[in-house]
């Protein structure tokens, strides 16, 4: 009988298999008898409750315990099949079609979400316990949904031959309908022993779970660590996408087999790759490529020292024979009469053939049987074309030379080009074309001649960009170029080479153009407009923001304006958010004049007037007030009536966080606000009342106060219009004040939600509230204005227009030199007297300034949209321009001491940053994805932490002082809120509407 995976397991006596999982703080281990108990427990339980021969489905995430349920389900005689977690129900139903499935294993994690999306006829079971990982069985009952695949009939050739099968994995249907792919062991068995011997891989090694679980490459990377009893490394999926933490577990577990896509190892670095991965002195003694393209022999050789002793392997298969057909072993030294790197000679069992230039591979065990075919007779050789063509350049080796149906792979994916050129031809205006994958770029250049009657060259690139990426999800980079036409070689074929020199001289033609006339800057604001909303036509009093654009476009369309035109507008920003069509227009018209008189009329635009009232404000009188202590995005803050000698103390109410020696994130609660919440909480305690509140507002309007301790609403107030705004308390407690799009600032009684003023402004308010100690509420506005009101009865105290754009970032206020700093989308950054508001000093940067300042001793700190992090001294110089790879939209915080002169702040280059007053860099986190939040400073046992969350809803808990990932969380939806954290429980708002809470306790 043939071997089995197993065998390869159970054959290797005094095995010295080990697992080990980096996750984001910690590194867990386990050794050969500690696997060996964990697979006898999973087999026995399968055992008693699932007939032996089935294929068992698994919603299992890279852990330290995926090689024990793999080997537990394979001791049994059984097969499985990873399910993709992210859509349960179309990846389970797929399977079904060709396949009977009645049991699914769980990770309890996981539990909940694939719940959701499975038909009822789904019943737990049993539960797994491995340690302190928990894994729940489910099993499909007698099933009479028809939509669901249980209630088919078996299919009889599926389970006569059930036996021979070792996996089950899908094609990921890039090309057409998914393919699922029924892999025997006499199929794979043959590639996992090869590569052990070409690689010489001993209990030595260490190697790393690189490939997703439905990519068949990760089968080989368990099996080689299984079958020669070495170490395994795996990391969580996430980390995967945070290069810099991929590259701390490769150095620090010391890897010395790779076996990756080259999308994934460029994407380290090349400085990585060059200084430590293929360095002299490296520990990597194999790196193989597979799923892609292999770089080209003169990028290794930039990538490779000269004594350095990596054998570096390209690896080419299909799945449809899982996994690898051919291996080559690339050397340096040789000279290759091709620029792309040979296939290599065929694997154990393997044949490959050449028809008609196209490759095949199989063999008479190298084949699997896929959807409904019938399981062949094994005495047959069975070939699969794989559409490759290739040219021999020995007796049994050749080169890839093009794909025969236009497909490519791209991150492990196959692209099919005779799509993407199918697209292409259903756009009218496109009369020829040429399409190319540029792999050391890794990206599509497409070629596009246009019918010479039509215009909006620019708009047809975005048309043809946006219909790709709507049709295909893996879309790589796309370069869109018109050309004049398509120049031919002397076969009648496409001249790559002179499209490329076309594509150089059309670049040099519209960096040297000039627009002046009212018609061209007209057409060209049209087109540029029109690419981001996809609008037809625009009117003069559309406006970007309700014609489909947004924020981020806004600025990427800023960036195009000013490179059209050759000249910087400060405050278009502000004008595509809040103004019409023909509002823009005039601006870039305006923009387009002799420079001096463009000057004058900025200067006089500017007004220097303060609205002031009759009286200043009066101090709020604390007499009466419960103590209490309150946190926003901005900081914490200790409001005490006591004499100095007893004042009030911090409590801890959380019980279970005072008790923990471990950080760890539990649900405590969550509120549904209707509609998404792009707004951070304000968290209160009341040390009298030993109440514990949040305060928080939605896009429905909904603004809502809730009991954290009892998970419990407290009030609801509807509000007429969006509230982006964040909240802030009085400072006698009393009262919470709200900005809102109707224009107003709302105050409202903090113990029942009754509003008891409200104050018009002349625009919406996006901006955040502060307040002073004298209970005056600052506020920007839309209007242009910036607002002092008096927190107890809402009238003006003074009102003042910073510049010629709108105030979005909230107010930062300094008490001991009694100033207020705000700050202007058109570039405006002032400092003003916090009792009149007359101007002390403003900065004119020129670019939108989306956030807050924070104001300290050392001076301002803000971020800019160029890329850029600003500091300021007290007295408006600018102290230094730190650069950044993205805008910059998070508003920075203060570290904590003994840090307090570090200031840390998020990027949308998904990095955090840690510097200190002077610029120096400190520590730099890079993230999943950007970061558009706050990032907000807090202690636990005598230890300091920052908690930051992405857009992409991952929430980090890092060590302050090094920017260390301690905990990580990933919400359900997108996060623009800043978290906050207040005695052991963090709240933060996401734009899945639900604003959650969690306790910050022990992992026990």
């Amino acid at each position: 009988m043939a071997l089995t995976l197993y065998d390869l397991y159970s054959n290797n006596k005094g095995s010295t298999f080990s697992c080990i999982f980096y996750d984001f703080k910690s590194k867990l281990k386990l050794n050969y008898k500690q696997n060996h108990s964990h697979v006898s427990e999973i087999s026995e339980l399968l055992n008693s409750i699932s007939p032996a021969k089935s294929v068992i489905g698994c919603f299992i995430s890279p852990g330290l315990y995926l090689p024990s349920v793999i080997l537990g389900i394979l001791k049994v005689r059984s097969s499985f099949v990873f399910l993709d977690v992210q859509k349960p129900c179309a990846s389970l139903n797929n399977i079904q079609k060709y396949v009977a499935l009645k049991i699914i294993l769980v990770e309890e994690s996981l539990l909940k979400a694939v719940k959701e999306d499975l038909c009822n006829c789904w019943h737990e079971k049993n539960n797994i316990f491995l340690s302190n990982f928990s894994i729940i069985l489910l099993q499909s009952m007698d099933c009479h949904n028809y939509q669901c695949s249980n209630s088919k009939k078996l299919l009889p050739n599926f389970s006569k031959n059930s036996s021979k099968l070792a996996y089950i994995i899908q094609t990921s249907g890039t090309t057409g309908e998914p393919k699922i792919i029924q892999v025997p062991h006499q199929c794979i068995v043959p590639n996992i022993l090869d590569l052990r011997q070409k690689f010489n891989i001993s209990s030595k090694d260490v190697l790393m779970l690189c490939s997703p679980l439905t990519f068949d490459p990760s089968i080989i990377e368990i099996f080689l660590a299984v079958s020669a009893g070495c170490t395994l490394v795996i990391v969580p999926t996430p980390l995967k996408s945070i290069p810099k933490k991929l590259i701390e577990v490769i150095i620090n577990s010391n890897v010395s087999v790779l076996q990756a896509t080259p999308t994934l190892i460029q994407s380290l670095g090349e400085d990585f790759i060059k200084d430590v991965l293929l360095s002299e002195n490296s520990n990597l003694r194999i790196l193989a490529f597979g799923g892609e393209p292999c770089p080209s022999i003169d990028k290794i050789k930039r990538w490779k020292a000269k004594d350095n002793k990596t054998r570096i392997f390209n690896l080419y298969g299909l799945t449809e024979v899982s996994c690898w057909a051919t291996c080559f072993e690339i050397n340096l030294e040789e000279k290759y009469l091709s620029p792309s790197i040979p296939l290599g000679e065929p694997l154990l069992d393997t044949v490959i053939e050449v028809t008609e230039g196209e490759l095949s591979v199989g063999g008479k065990k190298r084949w699997c049987v896929i959807n409904d075919e019938e399981w062949p007779d094994n005495e047959h050789i069975i070939m699969r074309k794989t559409g490759d063509y290739v040219f021999q350049i020995s007796d049994n080796s050749f080169c890839f030379e093009s794909r025969k149906d236009n497909v490519l792979k791209f991150k492990g994916q196959k692209l099919s080009l005779l799509t993407i050129n199918t697209l292409v031809e259903g756009i009218s205006r496109i009369t020829n074309h040429y399409l190319d994958f540029d792999p050391e770029s890794s990206k599509l250049l497409l070629f596009v001649v246009l019918d010479k009657k039509r215009t909006g060259e620019e708009h047809i690139r975005y048309e043809v960009l946006k219909k790709l990426q709507q049709s295909i999800s893996s879309l790589p980079i796309t370069e869109v170029i018109i050309v004049p036409y398509i120049p031919l070689t002397k076969h009648g074929k496409a001249d790559y080479n002179k499209l490329v020199a076309l594509k150089n001289s059309r670049n040099n033609e519209r960096k040297l153009c000039q627009h002046t006339s009212d018609s061209a800057v007209l057409n060209i604001l049209s087109r540029l407009w029109k690419r981001y909303t996809n609008q037809e036509t625009v009117k003069d009093m559309d406006n970007f923001i309700l014609s489909g654009g947004d924020s981020f476009m806004a600025l990427q369309l800023t960036s195009d304006i000013e490179w059209e035109f050759l000249i910087q507008i400060p405050e278009i920003t502000d004008k595509l958010l809040n103004n019409t069509f023909k509002d823009v227009f005039e601006l870039i018209k305006f923009y387009m004049q002799d420079t001096q008189e463009k000057k004058e009329a900025q200067n006089a635009f500017v007004s220097n007037n303060v609205l002031l009232s009759e009286s200043a404000p009066k101090k709020a009188r604390l007499i009466g007030c419960e103590c209490f202590e309150v946190v926003t995005r901005r900081g914490y803050s200790l409001i005490c009536k006591h004499i100095e000698e007893k004042p009030c103390s911090s409590k801890i109410i959380n019980n279970d966080l005072q008790n923990s020696e471990e950080l760890s994130l539990k649900m405590k609660c969550k509120f549904d606000l209707r509609k998404c919440i792009d707004a951070s909480p304000c968290l209160a305690y009341f040390f009298e009342k030993n109440e514990l509140l949040g305060f928080i507002g939605s896009h429905s309007g909904l603004f809502c106060c809730f009991n954290i301790m009892e998970a419990s609403l407290k009030w609801t107030v509807k509000l007429p219009d969006r509230i982006e705004s964040s909240s802030c308390l009085s400072f006698c407690g009393k009262y919470v004040f709200v900005g809102c799009y109707d224009h107003h600032l709302y105050c409202m009684n903090v113990k029942d939600g009754n509003i008891l003023w409200f104050f018009s402004t002349g625009a919406e308010i996006k901006s955040s509230p502060v307040v002073s100690s004298q209970n005056a509420v600052f506020i920007g506005s839309h209007d242009k204005h910036i607002y002092a009101i008096n927190g107890e009865n809402g009238e003006l105290l003074w009102k003042k227009m910073i510049g010629k754009g709108s105030i979005f970032s909230s107010p930062a206020i300094f008490e001991e030199s009694a100033i207020i700093s705000v700050a202007t989308l058109d570039g405006i950054l002032a400092a003003l007297k916090m009792d009149t508001g007359i101007t002390i000093w403003t900065y004119n940067y020129g670019k939108p300034l989306f956030s807050s300042p924070l104001l300290t001793a050392s001076g301002i700190f803000i971020g800019a949209t160029n890329n850029c992090f600003l500091h300021f001294n007290l007295s408006g110089t600018m102290v230094f321009e730190l650069c950044t790879n993205g805008p910059v939209f998070s508003s920075a915080t203060a570290a904590l001491p003994p840090d307090n002169n570090h200031i840390i702040f998020g990027c949308h280059d998904s990095a955090v940053y840690c510097v200190n007053v002077n610029g120096k860099s400190i520590w730099k986190f890079d993230s999943d994805s950007p970061v558009y939040a706050s990032p907000f400073v807090f202690q636990w046992k005598q230890n300091n932490y920052v908690a930051v969350a992405t857009a992409a809803g991952m929430i980090y808990i890092l060590g302050q002082s090094t920017g260390e990932i301690k905990l990580t969380l990933k919400c359900c939806g997108e996060i623009f809120s800043s978290p906050v954290i207040l005695n052991g429980f963090l709240v933060v708002g996401c734009r899945d509407n639900f604003v959650y809470c969690y306790n910050l306790s022990s992992l026990g």
